[in-house]
């Protein structure tokens, strides 16, 4: 005996697999984009795929470390983008750095960190090394005042 599939569920597989498929490629292209990073008068915005914002008085230091967060160490993602090309973003943790946030191309180099008072420190880089450190040059100058 065969069963007869119900024609509307037919109809509706394609579909559902069709939103699925969209929402997947969606997610993929807001992860690969690289994060916008806007200075106000108080603080760093970065905006994106596990955007978030840090007060200029919760930063303690900002240091340009000429390596990659390849070479520095990427330790395990707890919670974020990864996997595709070497775009990494959320949070990720090693026994060597603790607990961190990057928002980095994880081969380029150089690479900003961010030491953080009272949270998790932050490590930057964009895959233009020129922008990574123009971005330093900005956060030094937004952070000294």
């Amino acid at each position: 005996m065969t069963e007869k599939t119900n024609p509307i569920w037919r109809t509706i597989k394609p579909v559902f697999a069709i939103v699925i498929l969209a929402v997947c490629t969606v997610m993929l292209f807001y992860g690969l984009k690289e994060t916008e990073i806007e200075l106000s008068d108080n603080q760093i915005q970065m905006k994106g795929m596990y955007g978030m914002n840090i007060d200029f008085t919760d930063v303690e230091n900002i240091t340009l470390l000429e390596k990659s967060m390849r070479e520095i160490g990427i330790g395990t993602r707890t919670n974020g983008f990864g996997g595709f090309g070497s775009t990494l973003k959320g949070n990720f943790e090693s026994e060597r750095l603790g607990k961190y946030k990057l928002f980095v191309d994880a081969d380029s180099s150089p690479t900003i960190l961010i030491e953080r008072t009272h949270d998790v420190d932050v490590y930057i880089s964009f895959q233009d090394s020129q922008k990574t450190e123009d971005y330093f040059s900005e956060l030094s100058k937004v952070t000294a005042e």
